[in-house]
Formats: C-alpha cells, structure tokens, sequence
C-alpha cells in the first residue's frame, strides 16, 4: 500500500496535524468534561474555517482508541431527509439493527445503551456540521438526552457547527435543547503569534524546514486575519511555488501570488453559490 507524504499545509481535518493553541486546549478539556462526566451535550461553534471539524475529529480519534472505556460514532455531514433517516444512521454506526418505525428503533437504542452502561462504556456521538440539523433532527436529539439514570446521561452528543447553529438555538422553540448544552465552546482567528507557530508546527510535523520568514508570516496573517484554513491555503500555494522555483525561502512573490489566487478562488466560489 502506498503510504502518502505528510502535506504540511493540508486542510483536511486530520487529528496529527492539529496545532492546540491555548483555546482550542480549553476546547477539547471542556468537551472531555462533558463526555467522561456525562453530561450530555456539548457544542463546539465558530466561522468557517477556524478548525471545528479538525477538533472534533481530534477527539473522536482520541476516544476512539479507548474502546475499553468508549464506543464511538460520527456523522460527518447530517443532511437528513427526516429524524428518523438521521436515528437510523446514528444506530447503524453503532452495529444497532434497523427497525421498522421510530418507537422501535428509539427502544433498540435505548436498550443498546443501557447494556453499555451495565459495562460502564460510555456512548459518544459526534457531529460535524451540525448547523445543517434541522429542527425535527434537533429535536431528535434533545429525545436522545432523555435516555438517562438518575445521575447521568446514557449518551454524550458532541456538536460542531458554523454561527448558523446559534442562531438556530435562540428560537423560543429549541429552549429546552439550548438549555442543555454545557459548556460550549466559540472558536475565533488565530493571533499573530499563534499563527507563526502553527506554520512552524506544521512544518516540524512533515519533517521539513520552515521556508515562511517573520515577513511573510505577517502578510499571510494580513490577509486571512488568522483564520487557519486560509492561512493554510496561502501557505501550501506559496510553498508549492517555492519548491517549483528552487528557493529554500518563500519569498513574499509567492505568498503575494498565492493571496491573489486565493481571492479570485473565493470570487468564483461567490459567484457559483
């Protein structure tokens, strides 16, 4: 099998390549809380691009490597076509059998996690995008934090989700389930200090020599204002045009072609949308 070279500026959401600045540590030591306290809920919210999906797929990684203690699932992408397609999906992750109506399928789960509690595991369910959920899938999942004892909650649910989910939230309607996230969490844009050492991070994590200069790290932090997916991508264009060249250095050419490329990119991304 052919093993692929670390791309040090890949904005896939891969857990190893996860720079942990001082917030997203507090991030992940909050959804730990929640999820080994059990909880219930937890959100993990913020703009485009500021590494959501990345912590979420950092904790599902971790976690899932304690199958003595743990038993996982993800949605990557709930788009539904109704509650009970999206209760499916979640028990077919969890090797729950399909059933024929909501009631039962809601008691095949609810019987599958109580046989984990009588194993002390505990049942983690995590969602990325979550800011698609609509309401008969939110509602869903305030139904699923009603599998409780007396002290805790059978399953722990871990959000990752874009604003739109906030807004969402403050309908009058999703009180009761606004009411039973604990401990959230609001991701913001990488400072520029944060943003040097990410790139450093990532290069010492492909095993290569950093090629960004302090004057090309400002003016990739200029322009994308530190959110990490956009740095990125400024960074892998600029590198790739460094490589091309020769150069051991990026020089600010490259990283000012590959602001360029980038903002015609967003233009036509605009435009189709």
């Amino acid at each position: 099998m052919r093993t692929l070279r670390t791309q040090p500026f890949s904005i896939s959401p891969d857990p190893e390549l996860l720079y942990l600045t001082p917030a997203l540590k507090s991030t992940v030591f909050k959804v730990q809380h929640v999820v080994e306290n059990r909880q219930g809920l937890t959100a993990i919210m913020g703009d485009v691009g500021t590494g959501k999906s990345s912590v979420l797929r950092r904790l599902w990684f971790d976690y899932r490597k304690q199958e003595d203690q743990f038993v996982t699932a993800i949605l990557p992408s709930p788009n539904f076509p109704s509650d009970f397609s999206m209760l499916k999906a979640i028990c077919n992750d969890f090797g729950i059998k399909p059933k024929r109506s909501m009631v039962d399928q809601e008691n095949e789960l609810r019987g599958f996690l109580i046989g984990l509690d009588q194993e002390d595991k505990t049942c983690v369910l995590f969602v990325d995008e979550a800011q698609r959920l609509k309401g008969p899938h939110l509602e869903l999942i305030r139904t699923l934090l009603n599998f409780e004892t007396n002290k805790y909650k059978l399953i722990q649910i871990v959000l990752a989700a874009q604003l739109e989910l906030r807004l969402k939230l403050m309908d009058q309607s999703k009180k009761a389930l606004r009411s039973r996230i604990f401990l959230p969490s609001l991701l913001a844009p990488l400072s520029l200090p944060e943003t040097r050492e990410m790139i450093a991070f990532r290069c010492e994590q492909a095993k290569i020599p950093n090629p960004f200069t302090q004057e090309t790290v400002e003016l990739i932090y200029n322009s994308t204002g530190g959110v990490p997916r956009e740095v990125l991508k400024i960074c892998g264009f600029a590198y790739v045009l460094t490589l091309q060249s020769g150069e051991r250095t990026v020089p600010v050419e490259a990283v000012e072609l590959a602001i360029q490329e980038a903002s015609i990119n967003e233009q036509q991304e605009e435009a189709v949308a």
